[in-house]
Order: C-alpha cells, then sequence, then structure tokens
C-alpha cells in the first residue's frame, strides 16, 4: 500500500511595479493542496506565517487575500500580473511620436538682402539695357532687326540653358510645333518694336507698350466681350497721356542730330508698327495661356524653348533674304552692342525669376513699374529730350494711370487669391498676366522695357 501523499504547495508571486525597487523582493504566498486518497478530494489551505519569519510580508494586502478563496486570489492577482505588464501589441498600436522640426525664422536682413539685390538687378540690366538700345538706335544708326534677334535670341538660348540645367527643370510635354508658334509671334512682337525706334524716340515706345490693353480690347470687343466702363477710362488716361506725350512737341534731342528730329509723318508710322507689335504680344501671351493651362512647364525651359525657336526662325529669315553680309557687317560695327544688349537683357530675366520664386510675381511686377519709369527719366536725362509743358503734363497722365491700373489690379487679387496672378498660392513660379515683368525676355526683353 502506498503511502499518502504529501501536500502539493503552489508558490505565487507578483512584482508591484510602483513600490519595487533595485533591491525589493517578489512579494509571494504560499498555497497548500491537501488531497485526500480514499475520496480524491482536493482541500487547499494557506499557512500561517508567523511575525517571526516574514514580518515584512504582514501587510494589510495579505491579511485580506486570506479573507478571500483561493480562486478569487488567483483570478486577483492574475490581473495584477496583466496590468503589470507591456504586450508587443501595445507596442506596436502605440501612436508614433512625431518630433516636429521647429524651421527656422529667416532673418529680417537676409530677407532684406535679397529684396535689395533682385531690385538692383532687375533696375540696373534693365535700364542698362533700355538705354544701350537707344544707343543702337539713335545718331544716325540703324539696327537690323534680324541680327538682332539672331544674337540675342541665342544668348538668351544659353542662359536659359544654363538655368535650366541648374535647376535641374523637367523637359516640357509641350510639342515643338506649339513652341514653333510661340517663337514666331513673340518674334513678329520684337521684330515690329525695335523697328519702330526708326520713327519714334525710346520714352515713346516705353510708353505706347504700357498701351497693350487696347488691342486685346478691341479684339475682345469684337468678339461681343464687355468690359466694365473703369476700364475703358483707364486705357482712355494711358492712350491720352501717350497721345499728349507724342504731340505736345517735336520730340527733338539736345544731343542728337538731324535723325532725332521725329516729325508728325514718322510718328504715326512708329505708332502702327508700335501696335502690330502689341497685337503680336497679345497673341503671345493668349497661346502662351492656352498651352500652361493644360502643360507643365518651367520658367527656364520656357524660355529657352521660344529663345531657341526665335534663334532658328531668324537665321532661316538671314538666309532666305540673303542678308547674312549684313548680319555680318552688323557684327563688324556693333558686335560688342548686341552682345551687351543680349547679356543684359538676359541677367535681367534670371532677376525677374528670382524675385518671383523668392517674393512673388507682386514684388516683382511693382519693381517693374518703378523701372519703367526710372528708365523713363534715365532716357530723358541722358540723350537730353526736351519737354515742354503739354509733353510733361502727358508723360504725367500716361504714368499716373499705370500706376493707378497697377494698385487697381492688386486690389482684386487682394481678395483671397493671394499674390502673384490671382490664381492662389502659387505652385510653381508663373509668367503669363503681365507679360512685361513676368516675361518680357520671352519677346527679346528687349521690346519690353
Amino acid at each position: 500500500m502506498k503511502a499518502p501523499p504529501g501536500p502539493v504547495v503552489l508558490t505565487a508571486g507578483f512584482v508591484d511595479k510602483s513600490k519595487a525597487s533595485s533591491k525589493a523582493k517578489p512579494k509571494t504566498t504560499q498555497l497548500r493542496i491537501n488531497v485526500d486518497e480514499e475520496t480524491g478530494n482536493h482541500s487547499f489551505e494557506t499557512p500561517k506565517k508567523s511575525a517571526a519569519t516574514a514580518p515584512e510580508e504582514s501587510t494589510s494586502d495579505d491579511t485580506f487575500e486570506e479573507n478571500l478563496s483561493p480562486s478569487e486570489i488567483d483570478r486577483r492577482r492574475l490581473l495584477k500580473i496583466q496590468d503589470a505588464s507591456v504586450k508587443l501589441d501595445d507596442l506596436y498600436s502605440a501612436p508614433p511620436v512625431i518630433v516636429e522640426e521647429v524651421p527656422e525664422k529667416k532673418s529680417k536682413s537676409s530677407e532684406y538682402f535679397w529684396l535689395a539685390f533682385c531690385f538692383l538687378g532687375i533696375m540696373g540690366s534693365f535700364v542698362i539695357y533700355g538705354l544701350l538700345l537707344e544707343y543702337a538706335t539713335t545718331g544716325g544708326k540703324k539696327l537690323h532687326e534680324l541680327s538682332f534677334l539672331f544674337v540675342t535670341s541665342l544668348l538668351y538660348t544659353m542662359t536659359a540653358s544654363v538655368g535650366r540645367y541648374v535647376r535641374q527643370e523637367k523637359p516640357s510635354t509641350i510639342p515643338p510645333a506649339q513652341f514653333a508658334v510661340l517663337g514666331l509671334t513673340s518674334m513678329g512682337s520684337t521684330f515690329f518694336s525695335v523697328r519702330a525706334l526708326r520713327y519714334v524716340i525710346y520714352p515713346i515706345q516705353v510708353l505706347a507698350k504700357s498701351c497693350k490693353p487696347v488691342p486685346v480690347m478691341l479684339m475682345g470687343a469684337l468678339m461681343g466681350k464687355k468690359y466694365p466702363a473703369k476700364k475703358y477710362i483707364k486705357v482712355a488716361l494711358i492712350v491720352g497721356g501717350v497721345g499728349l506725350f507724342m504731340g505736345g512737341g517735336s520730340s527733338k534731342s539736345k544731343k542728337g542730330g538731324n535723325d532725332d528730329e521725329k516729325d508728325a509723318s514718322s510718328q504715326m508710322i512708329g505708332v502702327t508698327l508700335l501696335f502690330i507689335s502689341l497685337c503680336f504680344d497679345g497673341g503671345t501671351g493668349a497661346y502662351e495661356d492656352k498651352l500652361m493651362s493644360v502643360h507643365s512647364v518651367g520658367p527656364f525651359d520656357l524660355m529657352y524653348n521660344i529663345q531657341m525657336g526665335k534663334t532658328i526662325l531668324a537665321g532661316i529669315g538671314l538666309i532666305v533674304l540673303n542678308q547674312v553680309h549684313v548680319f555680318a557687317q552688323m557684327c563688324q560695327d556693333m558686335g560688342f552692342l548686341l552682345v551687351a544688349l543680349g547679356l543684359s537683357g538676359a541677367i535681367g530675366q534670371v532677376f525677374i525669376f528670382v524675385t518671383i520664386a523668392k517674393f512673388g510675381a507682386l514684388t516683382c511686377s511693382i519693381i517693374g513699374l518703378a523701372r519703367k519709369v526710372t528708365t523713363l527719366v534715365a532716357s530723358i536725362y541722358f540723350y537730353g529730350h526736351s519737354l515742354n509743358t503739354v509733353q510733361f503734363i502727358g508723360l504725367v497722365i500716361a504714368i499716373g494711370s499705370m500706376v493707378y491700373d497697377f494698385f487697381g489690379k492688386k486690389g482684386k487679387k487682394g481678395h483671397g487669391h493671394g499674390h502673384g496672378h490671382g490664381h492662389g498660392p502659387p505652385k510653381e513660379p508663373q509668367f503669363k498676366e503681365n507679360a512685361e515683368e513676368k516675361q518680357p525676355m520671352l519677346e527679346m526683353g528687349s521690346t519690353k522695357n
């Protein structure tokens, strides 16, 4: 006969992390199980501990647990163990800790430096450009338009190629044939604008180029489009100011010869050529808007493709019209001047792109407006254009109308459309609406200054 089995003693323990220390021992409780061999029944017994053996373990929790049944004690301890443990699922399901990087505040001094840098770059480049262009078309000198187009467009193409490489712009998806159309219309604008300088002085060209809304409104009116009365008043003031400036005097330069005296008949020819140039401007802008609404194109990539098209078209024109010898003579007589015109205009275009990228198109337009006024003042001062009272009043009216029209557009764009073109925060610098400032060099920059 087998001896009755001895009692089985189970020991369970847990660690209370809130109270545990590096030297603390886990709290244990013994549970004795007695087995009756005859009946097979089990009985549980919790042995009492003397105060001498474990005085530190006599706590209120143990006293409370002694009054509970063994199953209740196991359940409570299991819950405590679960509460004190950390599951892997909890680690993975916990929200990630996001460390937000606090953007560094732009230094005001750095911002002012870039603004001054862009302002001086645009002003200097285009004022020099305008003075050089006037020098090339006065004093008996006649600028050959196709030669001018070929040299300057080539320099613009090279500059745009470098800019496109530095900015790593992706090639445009616009088909080459459509770029050729843009190049043709832009070339027409430049050609007629430069040719007009044979009949009018440079300040008249600058003011006349501000009348771009005239052909646009005429075409729109013919197509049934209606404009507010305020728009007609603004355009009428600009045209009236230009008219007073042109018709108020003889436009004779103190420093020029007989070629600088523009009579009424020659001025009408010049005005007609400028109007044709403005029509080409309007066609270029409209077609460009249509293409850029469905295609993505970077600023330097757009400049590169259009100027490349103008270079090719001007080269073909020189060959077809048998004027290669004229081009060679032009390079011999005015080669340095042509290169200076191309470089000054190209550098000015780069400053325009930088200004739009850093400060928006609105800031660039403000600088462009100041540049026009400065160019007019510089032309009158350096080339000694004498102005009588009527011409001065016409000049003030024309400039005042341009300023009023500009700030009128600015007010409209301020109602929830952001800066730039009034189309909200720009995804990429755009150069469409006001082509004179946002993309002046696409029409060779030359004639828009």
